[in-house]
C-alpha cells in the first residue's frame, strides 16, 4: 500500500474512532441527564403524596409511632432532611436524636449534624432522605449500625 493508501486508511481510522468517542460522549451525558431527571421525578412524586398527607391531615409522626420508632436519625441534611426534621420537630411521641451528613461542617441544621464517618448513637430508626442512593447508604450502613435504616421515600408512602 502507497502513501496515498496509509493516509486515506488513516484518515478513515480516525474519523472512525472519533465518531466511536463522541457518541460515547454523548451516550454517557444521556446517561447522566436521564439519572438526573429520574431523581427528580422520585422527588417530585414523594413531595406530592407528602403533601397529600398534609392536606388530609396526617403527619409522618404516625409511620414511626406505629412502628415503635421513639428516637430517630436522619442521614442527609439537605432539603428533604430539613423537611423532614421541620415535619417532626415538634413532636411529643418521636426525638431526633442527630443527623448525619457528609458535609456536616457545612449543613445548616437545628439539630446536631455528625460526619458520616464518626460513630453513631443508637437510635430507635435512621432515616435516609437521599433515596437516590438509599441502597447504597443502607449497604454502608449496615456494616455500621444494630438498628433499622429505612428510606424517606417508603416512610412516606406508608404513612
Amino acid at each position: 500500500m502507497g502513501k496515498v493508501g496509509t493516509a486515506v486508511v488513516s484518515a478513515l481510522l480516525g474519523a472512525a474512532a472519533g465518531a466511536a468517542g463522541t457518541n460515547y460522549l454523548n451516550q454517557k451525558t444521556i446517561a447522566q441527564k436521564t439519572e438526573k431527571v429520574d431523581k427528580f421525578k422520585g422527588y417530585y412524586n414523594m413531595l406530592n403524596q407528602w403533601l397529600m398527607l398534609k392536606q388530609e391531615g396526617k403527619s409522618l409522626e404516625k409511620y414511626f409511632v406505629d412502628n415503635g420508632y421513639k428516637t430517630i436519625a436522619i442521614y442527609g441534611m439537605g432539603e428533604m432532611g430539613n423537611r423532614l426534621y421541620d415535619e417532626l420537630k415538634n413532636s411529643t411521641e418521636v426525638t431526633m436524636k442527630y443527623a448525619v451528613d457528609q458535609n456536616a461542617a457545612s449543613a445548616y441544621a437545628e439539630i446536631e449534624v455528625i460526619d458520616k464517618d464518626e460513630d453513631y448513637e443508637d437510635v430507635d430508626v435512621m432515616v435516609v432522605t437521599a433515596t437516590f442512593a438509599f441502597d447504597e447508604i443502607a449497604e454502608e450502613l449496615s456494616e455500621k449500625v444494630n438498628f433499622p435504616v429505612v428510606c424517606l421515600e417508603d416512610v412516606v408512602f406508608e404513612a
